[in-house]
């Protein structure tokens, strides 16, 4: 299964699209006004990279990737540790008929990206390439 369509495997629908975005959105705008009550999130440097919806768009997935790598286990946490005040804010924000309950992931492909590159990168590839 794709790793960006965690829900599910099928083609997101243009509606989950527009709310995955307006999420996005929101979710960043949240953090560049430092509205998360977590002093972390609010002074860090973070991507929010997709969301995920379900297709009843009862449940979303953030996926972000941190400036500091190191830190991974510690965005998660703090995220969790505000998730609510994180969905309130959201509420605010978006006029949906249920907001959606929200977790967050480390978006893994920026280590895929790193992968491919270094595979093309590599010694082998080079050869075939010049032959």
């Amino acid at each position: 299964m794709n790793k960006k369509n965690l829900f599910h495997k099928k083609i997101n629908s243009q509606r989950q699209q527009r709310v995955q975005e307006i999420l996005r959105s929101a979710l960043n705008e949240i953090l560049i006004r430092g509205e998360s009550k977590s002093h972390f999130l609010d002074e860090s440097i973070l991507t929010i990279t997709y969301v995920d919806i379900s297709p009843d768009l009862r449940n979303a997935r953030f996926m972000f990737i941190p400036q500091d790598l190191q830190q991974i286990d510690k965005f998660l946490s703090e995220f969790n540790l505000v998730k609510k005040v994180i969905r309130k804010k959201i509420a605010e924000r978006v006029q949906l008929k249920y907001v959606p309950e929200i977790s967050f992931c480390f978006d893994e492909s920026i280590n895929e990206r790193e992968r491919i590159e270094k595979i093309l990168s590599s010694k082998k590839v080079m050869d075939d390439i010049k032959s």
